[in-house]
């Protein structure tokens, strides 16, 4: 299948161009000229909707600043900012979709998620936008997760590894090391609450954030990459003693007191934040993280980023659970389809170099010229964009694999272990009835 090859082929190019050292004569801050020419004629305006919302991340900035300049280069155009975290974008989208009204410029994720949203012809096919220009732009294989029956229907900014990011100082003071097995995580716990630190921080509200780290766990008890993939083959099913495992090992931190006191209250945003204020010891996420970490005044230059450990003996921390990232999409009913397009190619044009001058550009889904060292990235950054290097197989999150029914009943089954005793099997066996209601 296209997709699986896509993995090895972005991340064996992205350590290597990520890392290039190349030149670039512009003044920072400043962005190329329009792709194809400054709009002209009447004045028009589009909605962008974004999942940058915090103003103090590199990302916020970052997309602020392309747009802005845009807007200078183009005056005949506005951008309405439609600003939501990531569940409040995801149900709006699909209530546009519902009547057929998606923004002028939206934001999607690849695989299952983005499949129902293309095949409804919601979203605006750009092949024609992707000249040799743009698609030069991006890591080989990457488009592939967010294209259908040849067509690509977004353009992503960003393709990351999960893991977890730990805090040196707070283990320090807990008297804990890094964590090599999941049993370290479990036997640090009591130190941690004995210092009065939570263990974990968590985003239990959003419910994915939970089941990011769900997937990972899943691979290493499975000994490796696939099993989503061996369920949607055919091959085997979520009743698997695996899949149940995996559940109960979850299960197994969250009893053992791992996040903080009301994590299913806590959106992503909140939980994050709390991280970088020095709240919690670890915080398992994507390297898009990095930035907003490194721009905190409270933990930069005091976070590692680790790999996932083993499970029980099991699994091999060089698999990732891998992040191909939020992408741009169109509405397919915009009444300025045309004029939406100049926009994004502009945007994804820009990103890379506007990103590499904002320290914001590990993990992205497009070639970074520039040398990172001395552009002054963190210590924390490199060694994040060397684990890119290390990768030997990987699995998208079990959003971005399994379709939107199944994902749902998973969702709301792991947030239901956050506050109430659940019996694994039993909820093992409800993911296994619900996909058999509705795979295709």
């Amino acid at each position: 299948m296209k997709k699986r090859r896509a993995i090895s082929l972005v991340l064996a190019a992205a350590l290597t161009l990520t890392l290039a050292a190349c030149g670039g004569d512009k003044e920072p801050g400043s962005t190329n000229k329009p792709v194809d020419g400054k709009s002209e004629g009447k004045k028009i305006t589009l909605t962008l909707q974004t999942l940058q919302t915090d103003k103090s991340t590199p990302q916020y900035q970052v997309e602020e600043a392309i747009v802005n300049n845009y807007m200078k280069e183009n005056p005949n155009v506005k951008i309405e900012w439609d600003r939501l975290d990531t569940e409040q974008q995801k149900v709006k989208l699909k209530t546009q979709a519902a009547s057929g009204e998606v923004a002028d410029i939206t934001m999607v994720n690849p695989g299952a998620q983005l499949q129902p949203f293309a095949n409804g012809k919601v979203l605006a096919p750009l092949n024609d936008m992707l000249d040799d220009e743009l698609k030069g732009t991006f890591l080989e294989g990457v488009l592939e997760y967010y294209s259908f029956d040849d067509n690509v229907f977004a353009l992503p900014y960003n393709m990351n590894l999960a893991g977890i990011f730990y805090n040196k100082e707070l283990f320090e003071k807990a008297g804990v090391e890094a964590p090599t097995t999941f049993e370290d995580i479990i036997a640090s716990i009591p130190k941690f609450k004995e210092a009065g630190i939570p263990a974990m921080m968590l985003g239990g509200k959003d419910k994915w954030p939970l089941s990011f780290m769900f997937t990972n766990v899943l691979q290493r008890v499975n000994g490796g990459p696939k099993f989503l993939d061996d369920v949607v083959a055919g091959n085997k099913q979520f009743t698997d003693p695996i899949f149940v495992e995996a559940l109960q090992k979850t299960k197994e931190l969250i009893d053992a007191g791992a996040y903080q006191e009301g994590a299913a209250t806590y959106d992503n945003n909140t939980a994050s934040q709390q991280f970088r204020d020095g709240k919690a010891a670890m915080y398992f996420m994507g390297t898009w993280e990095i930035s907003s970490i490194d721009a905190s005044e409270t933990v930069s230059g005091k976070v590692g980023f680790l790999p996932f450990p083993t499970v029980g003996g099991k699994g091999d921390s060089k698999d990732y659970v891998i992040a191909p990232g939020t992408a741009y999409a169109l509405g397919a009913n915009s009444d300025h389809l045309d004029e939406s397009k100049k926009f994004l190619k502009y945007l994804l044009v820009n990103y890379p170099k506007v990103a590499f001058e904002h320290k914001a550009a590990v993990g992205l889904a497009q070639k970074v010229e520039g040398d990172f060292k001395a552009a002054g990235y963190s210590d924390l950054a490199v060694d994040a964009m060397q684990r890119f290097n290390e990768v030997q197989g990987g699995d998208m999150n079990f959003d971005n694999v399994i379709e939107p029914a199944t994902t749902q009943t998973h969702l709301t089954g792991l947030q239901s272990l956050l506050i109430k005793d659940v019996n694994v099997e039993e909820l093992a066996a409800e993911h296994q009835k619900t996909w058999e209601l509705n795979k295709k």
